[in-house]
């Protein structure tokens, strides 16, 4: 068949009507299986090791807590000793060396308690059995039974001073505790913002893949009609020079596609052998829906004001200074001089056997008692005092940190609800677009068909329908971003907001928050 220039709009349009359709197609979907966005939230919670830095933190503060809580432990104490003596006496016969023979036997056994108020407990009992030998035969055993009461007078009873550690060590607890529930949430949603960024790269690579074939579907039919004479020998250079371009355009789309599967497998906690492995996302991105009630003006304090309730990390800063004002209570209660009274009452016995355990049940008398004070009073306590300095200055600090935080929650709130609100206006633009410019490419076509196009004119229009379909795909890609952004930024990315990780439930951070 020999070709004219009137079957130049039918070749054109026999040759070219594949690379219009498949340059015309909605963006692609990927159909192989892969991993859904819930998914890949559970197992990125289950088995990044980038959270269990924050477990350990928890279980270090337990283990704290656990030793400033046995410093109030009843505690068990006893002492067993066996003596033997042989004392020379002035001789009473010229020439004789006399001595003294005796052994005896001491032992002592009690329990003692530290209570959180500072007073201690002691009650105790002591034996005492000593036999003289030589040179007067004798034997005589003492006993004494005691319940001994240490009260510390001048610093509260010592509760502030006392316990001060313990409940610090419990409220360091609890804001670990917390601090943990901001990371699972952190880490849910750095896991969906890399979830949708592969998503994006793995359509945009393969709109780039199609792309090149349909250049180099231009370039087969380009090169027919060169050969046939119907279109000069510039427009196969044109259309080479355009599958070169796409072909590097889809090689770098296809490193982005892999550096993105690559990122989410870290997110998701995966060992080191199985990262090339990582599932790609199938779950397509959130339907964009309308949010003027949430991102009006009218909700913006009323968002900000949740989310400083919300948000677990603005909690533990509050939390905080708890453990940090006991401290300083501690340090400003031990500034004082320490007087402690000591109240003791018993029984003593005697009895005039070397029976180990006699003195304990003969001749006990009736109640024995002891009151004394003790006072301990450094006239500087210049250690006290830099430790006052020290921990009021770190109150300080951790409330100016509070209010940074309050103001950097507010911005990012704000920030939230116009990327939710502009995010959905770019899905609607970038879709108009995308549907201009298939109107666009199609008209193209008729007029290349008629003869008053160029394949110019028709690689412009296609370079400007694939970019219209990745902008789409990006913008999509970024409204889903918003809306879990959003949901992080609010402290809403689990249902419960308890300090127990385990009793978390993840939120669909593919919906708007409820108003």
């Amino acid at each position: 068949m020999t070709f004219t220039l009137r079957h130049l709009p039918f070749a054109i349009c026999v040759l070219m009507s594949p690379l219009a359709a498949q340059t015309a197609e909605s963006p692609p979907v990927i159909t192989r299986p892969g991993l859904s966005l819930r998914d890949a939230l559970t197992a990125s919670l289950r088995d990044n090791p980038a959270l269990r830095v924050n477990e350990t933190v928890i279980e270090q503060r337990s283990g704290f807590l656990d030793q400033t809580a046995g410093a109030f432990d009843w505690n068990t104490f006893a002492t067993v000793a066996a003596t033997e003596n042989r004392t020379p006496l002035a001789p009473v016969i010229p020439g004789s060396t006399p001595t003294a023979h005796s052994h005896g036997l001491t032992y002592t056994a009690g329990v003692s308690r530290l209570l959180r108020n500072g007073v201690v407990l002691r009650p105790n009992a002591a034996v005492s059995v000593d036999d003289q030998v030589s040179p007067v035969s004798s034997a005589a055993g003492r006993s004494s039974v005691n319940f001994e009461i240490l009260v510390p007078l001048l610093r509260g009873l010592g509760r502030d001073s006392t316990g001060a550690v313990e409940a610090a060590a419990r409220g360091d607890v609890k804001v670990a505790k917390l601090l943990y529930q901001h990371a699972l949430s952190t880490q849910a949603f750095n896991t969906a913002v890399s979830y949708w960024s592969s998503r994006a790269a793995d359509d945009a690579y393969l709109v780039q893949r199609d792309v090149e074939r349909s250049a180099a579907r231009l370039v087969e039919s380009t090169k027919v009609l060169v050969d046939s004479r119907i279109f000069p020998p510039a427009y196969l250079l044109q259309a080479e020079a355009n599958l070169r371009e796409k072909r590097t355009v889809r090689i770098n789309a296809e490193l982005e596609s892999r550096s993105a599967r690559f990122t989410l497998g870290q997110q998701l906690g995966l060992a080191p052998e199985q990262i090339a492995e990582t599932p790609a996302p199938n779950d397509g991105f959130p339907p964009v829906t309308e949010a003027g009630a949430l991102t009006s003006d009218a909700m913006r304090t009323p968002m900000i004001r949740r989310a400083l309730v919300a948000r677990a990390d603005y909690v533990a800063s509050q939390e905080s200074l708890v453990p940090l004002n006991l401290l300083a209570r501690q340090a400003q209660i031990d500034l004082k001089p320490r007087l402690d009274l000591t109240v003791s009452a018993g029984y003593r016995g005697l009895s005039n056997d070397d029976n180990a355990t006699d003195p304990l049940r003969e001749r006990m008398t009736g109640g024995n008692g002891l009151v004394g004070l003790s006072l301990d009073w450094p006239f500087n306590n210049s250690y006290q005092r830099g430790l006052l300095r020290e921990r009021r200055a770190n109150i300080a600090q951790v409330e100016a940190q509070t209010i940074q935080l309050s103001q950097l929650i507010a911005g990012q709130v704000l920030l939230a609800l116009e990327q939710v609100r502009l995010r959905a206006d770019a899905v609607r633009s970038a879709q108009d677009t995308v549907d201009l410019s298939k109107r666009a490419l199609a008209a193209q076509y008729e007029q290349l068909k008629t003869g008053d196009g160029t394949i110019l004119d028709v690689i412009s229009l296609e370079n400007i329908s694939s970019g219209a379909r990745i902008r789409y795909i990006n913008a999509h890609a970024s409204y889903a971003t918003a809306l879990a952004q959003l949901r992080f930024t609010l402290g809403l990315i689990f249902k419960e907001t308890g300090i127990a990780g385990a009793s978390l439930s993840l939120e669909d951070l593919t919906t708007q928050p409820a108003l």
